[in-house]
């Protein structure tokens, strides 16, 4: 199925106004994540943000994206500083028919939405796990040197 029709096809199944494909890229916000999906010759390419690196914890996290990485049906990214963490995902154009885009475009939302919690709810941990991790922490000394 070609990119437009596929695009034209879902605005009317789900009455969404204004939804066209322009140049090969369309974009949907569902349930406040914005959705980008471009054909790209023979793929489909899907990319939504899920948030901005948290400012504790942030090398924690990244580890958990590329470990996600490993993932069949998403993988992640983060856009160049300052910029957020974006999952994406691709799939061959010529496997999507109506049913399977509906469905491939919802297991994305939810996959985007589940990170976004995680990454929301993970701020306040990492903090919580610095802030213990100092107040464990000895003193040192002026020197450098812990008082004995």
């Amino acid at each position: 199925m070609e990119f437009d029709q596929l695009i034209a096809d879902f605005a009317k199944r789900h009455k969404v106004e204004n939804l066209v494909a322009v140049d090969g890229a369309a974009a949907l916000d569902i349930d406040g994540i914005i959705v980008t999906i471009v054909a790209r010759g023979e793929l489909l390419n899907f990319s939504a943000e899920i948030g901005e690196p948290p400012a504790d914890g942030a090398a924690l996290f990244a580890n958990l994206l590329l470990e996600a990485n490993t993932q069949p049906d998403a993988f992640f990214a983060k856009i160049p500083d300052p910029g957020p963490y974006v999952i994406a995902r691709r799939i061959p154009l010529s496997q999507v028919d109506d049913e399977a885009f509906d469905a491939t475009l919802e297991a994305f939302v939810n996959n985007a939405e589940t990170w976004r919690r995680l990454l929301v709810d993970f701020r306040p941990a990492a903090k919580a796990a610095a802030e213990s991790a100092a107040a464990e922490s000895p003193s040192l000394g002026s020197s450098g040197l812990m008082p004995v």
